[in-house]
């Protein structure tokens, strides 16, 4: 097994995405990367979120054909609110996931190596604003 050499815009980029609960995007990503290391170019940012998640030190998802990243590699879902376009993490049981996929393998004959289930809907706070201009 290889070792993977330190980097420093590497681990730049995970800590900035661990600390970030937003799920931003490649673009929201390099902006903070900077404040950090002025001289990083985008396409740096970019093969290094790509490392990571072939890593499987972080997970990469489409919102909108467009590329959100989240260092949080515990089972949940990701819910994205049709209004404001927040997207918040939801916390779940892991059996349930493991029931999802057994279900699946079982009815398909297929082996699920990941699964990442995205829900769309109006968040909470959406709602509240909604009820109080009524």
């Amino acid at each position: 097994m290889s070792t993977i050499r330190y980097s420093k815009q590497r681990e730049t980029i995970y800590k900035i995405l661990k600390n970030d609960y937003s799920h931003p995007s490649v673009d929201e990503i390099y902006h903070q990367v900077r404040k950090v290391i002025p001289d990083i170019s985008l396409g740096t940012v970019y093969r290094n979120l790509i490392f990571l998640a072939e890593q499987n030190r972080i997970i990469s998802f489409k919102v909108n054909d467009k590329a959100h990243y989240d260092a949080r590699i515990t089972p949940h879902f990701h819910f994205i609110c049709q209004e404001c376009g927040e997207i918040s993490d939801i916390e779940i049981n892991k059996n349930i996931i493991d029931n999802i996929v057994n279900d699946i393998e079982k009815k398909s004959g297929h082996k699920l190596n990941d699964i990442q289930i995205i829900i769309n809907g109006t968040c909470a706070k959406c709602i509240e604003r909604e009820e109080k201009g009524k």
